[in-house]
């Protein structure tokens, strides 16, 4: 196997030609086996995620090429991810800022468990332009579950519906401020659905802000060709 790796791009997404097939987004870091340059295409098999056994090329590129063998995938992330006090904690890292909501739509915070965290299949099609504001990376989520089942990720935003939401900006509505530009609706969720966004907030604990430090411990960990580590609920 000639191993490589999707390089990193600007919002670690890459197109692909599925051969045959459609053309899909991959992540940074996904390894893939190199077979041929052909007709100034790089064709490769990818070897994990979604698309795994499938074949695919890009353009080739002598020039920064959009695959590498200079990526090294690190072992297995362990997060764990406090309900009560809206704290994702990661391996030598501050805490995030964090929370899994509710609301009257039958939508209900994540249960205590452990749970596997997906390899990224697709950019998101569920965030808004706005959370560029803070992060170039906000349409790269993490499944919580097998790339193919469940319908929880662990994501950026401000709402949350049931997933595990990682807060870009803190919006309390007790405090009278207008929401971000682009997040006008919070306004009317924190007085229809206010377990959509997670309040109160605790405040006996330091936390900080930043889906990038989030997606810079994860986007090249490996648990096994579909996961990149374990979620830890309590």
């Amino acid at each position: 196997m000639a191993v490589r790796y999707v390089a990193r791009t600007n919002d670690l997404w890459l197109r692909v030609q599925l051969e045959p097939g459609p053309i899909v987004s991959v992540p940074y870091g996904l390894k893939v086996d190199f077979l041929e340059t052909k007709a100034g295409r790089d064709r490769f098999t990818i070897v994990e995620g979604v698309n795994k056994g499938k074949l695919a090329s890009v353009p080739s590129r002598p020039v920064q090429p959009y695959l590498t063998s200079s990526i090294v995938h690190r072992p297995a992330v362990l997060l764990t991810f406090d309900r009560k006090a809206q704290r994702l904690s990661l391996p030598g890292r501050m805490p995030i800022n964090a929370f899994s909501g509710g609301g009257h739509r039958g939508f209900t915070a994540i249960a205590a468990g452990t749970y596997e965290l997906a390899i990224p299949a697709y950019p998101s099609a569920q965030t808004r332009p706005a959370y560029s504001r803070w992060t170039r990376y906000h349409n790269l989520w993490f499944r919580i579950g097998t790339a193919t089942s469940g319908s929880r990720f662990l994501h950026p935003g401000a709402i949350s519906e049931g997933c595990v939401t990682v807060r870009q900006f803190i919006y309390d509505p007790t405090s009278r401020l207008p929401p971000p530009d682009g997040f006008t609706d919070l306004t009317q969720l924190a007085r229809s659905e206010p377990g959509l966004i997670g309040l109160p907030l605790p405040t006996t604990i330091a936390m900080t802000f930043g889906w990038d430090k989030v997606v810079d411990a994860l986007i090249l960990a490996r648990l096994n060709d579909q996961a990149i580590g374990r979620l830890v609920v309590v």
